[in-house]
């Protein structure tokens, strides 16, 4: 079925968007401001006939066309995703400053023919949206996380009695000579052979740690990036494939507030920390929210099915909103 019969087919997806979004902001200010609207589910000639505003009437390949001109193809879902967040979340001033740092950051690192092409892809213009992009990724992981917190004991509890989930920092204290050993299970295993320098900035670590936070001390010692940040690294779960498996062994054991023993990798001494296993303090990342929502198409568009409810966006034909899940979940499953 191409695209133009889908939208015929499935045209009160559409009609959701122009009615709540279209008509509040469009005709809000045009000439037809003062005059009844009809929702309808009439043909015209053959075709549905989406909405009339006086006398004036909407087909659906009326409405396919300029969703055509306007969005291509391939971005219906788009759309309706990025217009059921802009009406349900303000805007405000940090998801502005979020959206203008994360765009300088682009521009200057990336051409804007690759710039246009990756934006162009998620249906937005191209580079003179690049902001409004950001935004819409602030409100929609806003959106789904709204919807987690209310769905807590359904998604959110099973995922963290499964996976684990927690915030950790570390301290990494160098060592440049560290010898690799293979053993028997086929796992590997490091051993230090530290000068007396690199032993002696453990020793006063571990003796900082008994005395002062764990963040006041990675920031003075820690020999990596992080130390910037007070040795945080972030988001990790038991399936968190970013760290040797050294690393991860020892990360997985602790529990809130705990530090580890010094574990030896390739790079050196670490101390490690979990920072949290607050769900609070989890909804702050990225990863946490799109861990568990994983490849359940269904259950990623849920928020939105929700938030239009919410916003009295219905469809009471039992039928129409059975086809509305299902052209969701084929739209999402195609991008």
């Amino acid at each position: 079925m191409d695209i133009k019969e889908i939208l015929k087919k499935f045209w009160f997806i559409i009609l959701i968007v122009v009615v709540f979004v279209g008509f509040v902001v469009v005709y809000a200010i045009d000439s037809f401001k003062n005059r009844p609207i009809e929702m309808t589910a009439k043909e015209v000639d053959g075709q549905y006939l989406i909405y009339s505003i006086g006398d004036q009437n909407y087909t659906a390949d009326e409405l396919y066309d300029e969703l055509k001109e306007g969005y291509g193809t391939t971005s219906i879902y788009r759309e309706f995703d990025r217009l059921v967040c802009d009406a349900a979340i303000k805007t405000t001033s940090e998801m502005e400053n979020v959206a203008a740092n994360q765009s300088a950051y682009l521009l200057q690192n990336y051409s804007e023919e690759e710039l246009n092409s990756q934006l162009q892809s998620v249906g937005f213009s191209g580079v003179d949206e690049i902001d409004e992009y950001y935004i819409y990724i602030q409100k929609s992981l806003e959106l789904r996380t709204e919807y987690l917190k209310n769905h807590y004991d359904e998604y959110v509890a099973p995922f963290m009695e499964e996976k684990h989930p927690k915030i950790i920092s570390h301290i990494l204290i160098k060592v440049a000579d560290v010898e690799e050993v293979k053993n028997e299970d086929g796992t590997t295993s490091y051993v230090a052979h530290p000068t007396k320098e690199e032993s002696e900035k453990l020793t006063v670590v571990e003796e900082e740690l008994k005395a002062r936070p764990f963040a006041d001390v990675a920031k003075e010692y820690s020999e990596d990036s992080s130390s910037e940040n007070g040795g945080l690294l972030g988001y990790f779960d038991d399936d968190n494939s970013t760290y040797v498996e050294v690393f991860k062994k020892a990360a997985k054991k602790l529990n809130e507030g705990e530090n580890s023993a010094v574990i030896t990798s390739e790079y050196g001494y670490h101390i490690i920390r979990c920072d949290s296993e607050n769900p609070e303090d989890l909804y702050g990342y990225t990863d946490f929210i799109n861990n568990i929502f994983g490849d359940d198409v269904v259950l990623y568009n849920a928020p939105l099915l929700e938030k239009a409810k919410e916003l009295n966006i219905t469809i009471n034909d039992e039928t129409l909103n059975d086809s509305l899940m299902s052209q969701i979940s084929d739209e999402s499953e195609g991008e």
